[in-house]
């Protein structure tokens, strides 16, 4: 886990469990004293979001980044936040991307390409065999 990339990218079919990995994967690398950014790119179809444990998370120094809409009201609109680029700029930050769950989520993702240079960045598939439609 320490020698992993700085920027991980986590993704896999939606319920899958990804979600859960990238914010217990948060929560190790603060409580090793890393400085850690969680940003929640899930917008399509967000059954479980990381923000909606942003409060316990920030309380570990985890930054947590979703939707750039504020309330209830950018809960479930695929707006995300511009602050994603601090920490993908920032190289003191340890980043995880929670990716949405299907290839219209993962368009998200295609923004911030130019942070993906080969060999300077890990990616997780999360898989879970348990989950219907996973073959």
């Amino acid at each position: 886990m320490l020698n992993d990339k700085r920027i991980r990218v986590i993704i896999g079919h939606y319920g899958s469990g990804k979600t859960e990995f990238a914010v217990n994967y948060a929560m190790k690398l603060a409580h090793f004293g890393k400085k850690v950014a969680l940003a929640d790119l899930d917008v399509i179809n967000p059954y479980f979001r990381s923000r909606e444990k942003q409060e316990m998370l920030e309380a570990m120094g985890v930054v947590v980044l979703g939707s750039s809409l504020k309330g209830s009201l950018g809960s479930d609109l695929p707006a995300v936040s511009s602050g994603i680029l601090g920490p993908l700029q920032d190289e003191t930050y340890d980043v995880i991307l929670d990716v949405g769950g299907d290839s219209v989520g993962a368009r998200t993702l295609g923004r911030y390409h130019s942070y993906f240079q080969e060999g300077l960045y890990d990616m997780f598939c999360i898989l879970n065999t348990n989950r219907p439609g996973t073959h």
